[in-house]
């Protein structure tokens, strides 16, 4: 990623931010919230990658401080996609800061996930999108077309899309909350083991993410 320029809209924990710092890359953390902003840079000054790292408070769907056409990559990463009300826009703004010939990469929880809990038991409509309400917070519950479209309709091309299972993990499982895990919750490598067998948690027939690269075509392709 060396000499390569990178944005991440809705950057939130800003792991991904930091990846790619340290892989490198010059790196745009956007995000609405100053305050998820102003923690990252205190760990990007503590961690030494302050310098590779800029961080702008912006709304993914205008990104209006961010310039035109300069990045390699425009990169979002999981849950980033349930917050936002016009994914048209976001899409259209992506496009517009990227290179001609960069790319955009999605990384996000399947959509297939939203319908239905643990025992496969359906609990909405898949085209039921939103928006749900609750006391603190508006969300949204996209299909895969409604992401896919957006993006397409905006003029990325779509390069390749790949639908990923859950990888096994003691520490951190994927069916258990990692604010419970934060709190001392402690999960024995047996349960994890029925979590992840499809037979014994029939949501894990099913992928549980889902990734997807675009390109901005070079200018006059389309």
């Amino acid at each position: 990623m060396k000499g390569k320029r990178v944005c991440v809209p809705s950057s939130g924990d800003n792991h991904a931010v930091f990846a790619f710092a340290l892989l490198g890359a010059a790196v745009t953390s956007c995000d609405i919230s100053e305050n998820q902003l102003k923690n990252a840079e205190r760990i990007a000054k503590q961690e030494g990658i302050y310098r590779s790292i800029e961080f702008v408070c912006e709304d993914t769907m205008k990104l209006g401080g961010i310039a035109d056409g300069e990045y390699d990559l425009v990169y979002t990463s999981n849950g980033v996609h349930v917050w936002l009300n016009d994914l048209p826009a976001m899409y259209r703004n992506i496009h517009r800061v990227l290179k001609p010939g960069g790319f955009s990469i999605l990384y996000e929880v399947h959509p297939i996930m939203r319908p239905s809990r643990e025992d496969l038991k359906v609990v909405k409509p898949y085209n039921h999108t939103g928006p749900f309400e609750d006391e603190y917070t508006i969300t949204y519950e996209w299909r895969l077309q409604d992401i896919l479209n957006a993006a397409a309709d905006a003029g990325l091309r779509l390069l390749h899309i790949e639908e990923m299972f859950a990888e096994k993990n003691y520490d951190l499982p994927f069916w258990v909350k990692t604010e419970d895990i934060i709190r001392g919750m402690r999960v024995s490598r047996e349960e994890v083991d029925r979590m992840y067998d499809w037979k014994e948690n029939p949501r894990m027939a099913l992928p549980n993410w889902v990734c997807a690269v675009g390109q901005r075509c070079p200018q006059g392709i389309r």
